[in-house]
This record gives C-alpha cells, sequence and structure tokens, in this order.
C-alpha cells in the first residue's frame, strides 16, 4: 500500500509574499458612560405586542398578503365545486362519506329565490352590535367626532363587552390548538398526553374560573413544545396561533363593569342615564343566536368538517381546503372591515359561485369624495359563471346615482358592451339611475386591496392627520 505523503509546509512560491495574519480587532467600550440606549422598537415588534404572533409573520402581515391574493375571491367557492367532482371519484369503499358530503353540497346551492332570504341571514350574523344601547353610543360619537377619549372609552367597552361573549370560545380554541399538537407529538408520549389533557381542562364548565392556572400550565408546555426534537414550522405556527388565542381571553364582567363606569364618565350628562339603562337591560338579557341561520354558511363549515376528518380525501385536496379556510380568514373582522357575503347560486343548469363585499364608508375608498364630504357605498361582487368564467362588477352609490363598472371575461366583452343601455334601462322603475358606466374586459383578477384602498389604513390601526 503506498505511503501516504504528510504536507507540513504551505504550497506556496517561495518568492511570494505571505501576509501574516491579522489579529481579531476588539471593540474599544467607554465604561464609565453608564447611560442607558433608547432605541425605538421596530414595526413587527410593535405588532407583535398586539397580536402575539412569531417574529417572521405577524397577524396584521400575514392577513394582509392574503388580501393581496386575488385568488381568495371566487375561487375558493370555485375550489369547492373542485372538490365535489373529486369526491365523486373516490373509491366505493368511502360511499358513506361521500355520500353525506354530496347532501351537503346539495344544500349548499341556492336558488334565485333564496337569494334575498339568505343575503339577510348572513348579514343578520354578521355582528351582534345593534340596539338601543349600540344605537346611542353610535349617536354620540357622531355628534362628537373629535373627542378621543370618549372614542377610546367606547371602543375599551366594546372590546370588553366582545370578550365576555367570547370567553368560551378562546379556550375552545386553545384546546384545539393543544389537541393538533398532541396528535402531531404523538411519538413523545408524555408530552403528548400532557397536551391532551389540558386540551380538555380548557373544554370543561367552568375553566373561565381556573384561567390563571391554565394559562400557566399550557404556557409551560408550550415552551416544551418549543424544545422538542420533534418541533416544525408548522408546528411553530400552532404555537403562536395558541398564544394569541389565550390572549383574547378577556378580564370577565369587572374588565365590562370598569369600562362601562369609564365610558359613563366620558358621555354626555343628558344620554348618560339613558344609555345607562338601555346597557343595564342589554346585560340582562344578551343577544342570542339567531334560530334561522344562513344555509350557506352552515353547509359550507360542515363540508369543511368532513374533510378535515378524514385523512384519505385531506390527501387528495389539502391545499383546496387551505385555499378555502384563507378565504375565510380574510372575511370580515377586525382586520378586514367589510360586509361579506358568500352566494353560490344553481340556476337551471348552470352554476354560479359568487362573493359580495360591501364598505358603507365608501367615499373612504375615493379621496377626492372622502374631501369633498360626499357620502357613498363601495361595492364589489366576484362572480365565476359556469363556462363564462370570471365576472367582477363595482358599485359606488350615492344617493340615487349609481356609478356602474363591469369587467367581464375578454370573451363576453364585446357582447355585454352591446348590451349597455339595456342594462341602464334595467333599473327604470326603482328610485335610482346609473351615471357613470363602464364596460370592460377583465385582463387580469383583483385583489381586494386594490379595489378597496382605504384597508391598508384601517389595518395599519392609526390614523393620523396633520
Amino acid at each position: 500500500m503506498a505511503d501516504i505523503l504528510r504536507v507540513t509546509t504551505p504550497l506556496v512560491n517561495k518568492y511570494q509574499a505571505v501576509d501574516p495574519k491579522r489579529g481579531v480587532e476588539i471593540p474599544q467600550f467607554n465604561l464609565q458612560d453608564l447611560s442607558r440606549v433608547a432605541k425605538p422598537l421596530a414595526d413587527n415588534e410593535l405588532l407583535q405586542q398586539h397580536n402575539g404572533l412569531t417574529q417572521e409573520r405577524e397577524t396584521s402581515a400575514l392577513l394582509l398578503d392574503m388580501l393581496k391574493d386575488p385568488s381568495i375571491t371566487v375561487g375558493f367557492l370555485k375550489n369547492i365545486s373542485l372538490l365535489q367532482e373529486v369526491i365523486r371519484l373516490m373509491p366505493l369503499g368511502s360511499r358513506t362519506l361521500t355520500g353525506e358530503i354530496q347532501q351537503l353540497f346539495d344544500q349548499l346551492l341556492l336558488l334565485p329565490d333564496d337569494l334575498f332570504t339568505e343575503m339577510l341571514f348572513q348579514e343578520e350574523a354578521s355582528t351582534w352590535f345593534r340596539g338601543e344601547v349600540f344605537d346611542l353610543l353610535r349617536a354620540a360619537l357622531e355628534e362628537s367626532p373629535g373627542d378621543v377619549p370618549l372614542r377610546q372609552a367606547a371602543v375599551d367597552f366594546l372590546k370588553s363587552l366582545n370578550s365576555c361573549w367570547t370567553q368560551q370560545d378562546s379556550l375552545d380554541s386553545v384546546a384545539n390548538n393543544l389537541q393538533y399538537l398532541s396528535d402531531a407529538l404523538s411519538a413523545s408520549r408524555g408530552l403528548s398526553q400532557r397536551l391532551l389533557d389540558l386540551s380538555r381542562q380548557l373544554r370543561r364548565p367552568g375553566a373561565g374560573e381556573r384561567f390563571d392556572e391554565l394559562k400557566h400550565g399550557v404556557m409551560e408546555v408550550l415552551r416544551e413544545v418549543e424544545d422538542s426534537i420533534l418541533f416544525s414550522p408548522k408546528m411553530e405556527k400552532v404555537v403562536s396561533i395558541a398564544v394569541y388565542n389565550l390572549s383574547r381571553f378577556g378580564g370577565g364582567t369587572q374588565r365590562l363593569q370598569q369600562s362601562l363606569e369609564g365610558l359613563l364618565d366620558r358621555l354626555p350628562p343628558r344620554v348618560r342615564d339613558q344609555f345607562l339603562a338601555a346597557a343595564a337591560r342589554f346585560l340582562e338579557q344578551p343577544p342570542r343566536a339567531p334560530e334561522a341561520r344562513s344555509r350557506v354558511m352552515d353547509a359550507l363549515a360542515k363540508i369543511l368538517v368532513k374533510q378535515t376528518e378524514s385523512e384519505e380525501l385531506m390527501g387528495q385536496n389539502s391545499e383546496k381546503v387551505d385555499k378555502i379556510l384563507h378565504s375565510l380568514l380574510s372575511s370580515p373582522s377586525n382586520f378586514t372591515p367589510l360586509l361579506h357575503f358568500v352566494l353560490p347560486l344553481q340556476y337551471q343548469n348552470v352554476q354560479s359561485f359568487m362573493e359580495f363585499w360591501v364598505n358603507p364608508n365608501g367615499e373612504e375608498d375615493q379621496y377626492w369624495a372622502a374631501e369633498e364630504g360626499k357620502k357613498k357605498i363601495h361595492m364589489l361582487m366576484v362572480f365565476d359563471i359556469g363556462s363564462l368564467g370570471r365576472f367582477e362588477m363595482e358599485l359606488f352609490v350615492r344617493d340615487d346615482i349609481i356609478d356602474f363598472a363591469l369587467l367581464c371575461p375578454p370573451s363576453c366583452a364585446r357582447v355585454f358592451a352591446g348590451a349597455r343601455e339595456d342594462i341602464r334601462k334595467s333599473i327604470g322603475g326603482l328610485d335610482y339611475r346609473f351615471g357613470e358606466m363602464r364596460i370592460d374586459a377583465l385582463e387580469r383578477p383583483r385583489s381586494l386591496i386594490e379595489v378597496f384602498h382605504s384597508l391598508p389604513f384601517k389595518r395599519a390601526g392609526v390614523d393620523v392627520k396633520i
């Protein structure tokens, strides 16, 4: 066996100058200057302390990215139709499950006569802030638009009221997060069992009274999850969401009473007694979920549950389910303050999937209209009709005038442009009339932020006018 040569000297030209190795420069500190460095928090840190998510992507940034994605409009309803086609091709062994889901698909589609009733049900479920107490509060805010302390007191009252309503929902959300982590960490039996035990405790009646104790246990076990060798980026997101759901748990009736007292101190004396009486009646009989519920939303929720519970269906359709969930996350909330309708329609043999967004303060989306003080309602309807393709209809309503824009698939643009006068005459018997009218080809799908220009400013949380 050949000997291995051992090179003990560097292979360089003997006439080549070799630079000596430079020493490491040690920075010099002035230990006599003990003053504290004041550094403002970065934007992501400011957002993080409010929503409790990871440093990489905060809730605001995450949902903002979703609103920039045009596929969240109508695309998720179309994905449901594709899911239906896939389920029909499932093997005979899954006939019971596919039969149940097929019934839900049949319930999802509406007939034209059902549209108005369905929109009423969806609008009714959009908010519980309706009634005498909220009308009085809105009137007081409109009378004093520059009263910042009153506005802040009203926000604190509404937040504490909402947290009282959703306390158990927050605990159930944390329990769902822990149950998912328990399944994902099944290889670590001890940690998985602790997560499962905590999720069960959070679901028990009276868990809110033990919130501090349960919160301590949840935070401790989440730290162990983060230290686990099985920890993954997906688990990191779930852990962040669990921490956020914990932060949603309010201070209970004590916080509500404090916020109510603070609001009463800021209200004008002439409406204080009336508001207090209305608030007392409201708190004695809090609102309940309406008996008549949205047929579309119920069917959609059941479809998603059936999909996620079946490993076979999720294995084939997980990407489509993710799209649907992303669209639902971008629905109205404190991040997306728009009225939202989901309307899948069956007309004869044609299926149409429509989503409908409304901004009642539409002048905010037209800066010149906001400066002129013109009140407008801004609407966007996005619908996909059978084999025709995607349409976008945008409306600005001011008094009885409707400014109308219809963007059609390129193959249909000429046909609809020729029907301009027929469209104008179609509302002849109503109290409205068309103002500006535009019918053109849809070059590319638009995102919500491209249509509702005020959304990024609302989502930033701060609106400073100089």
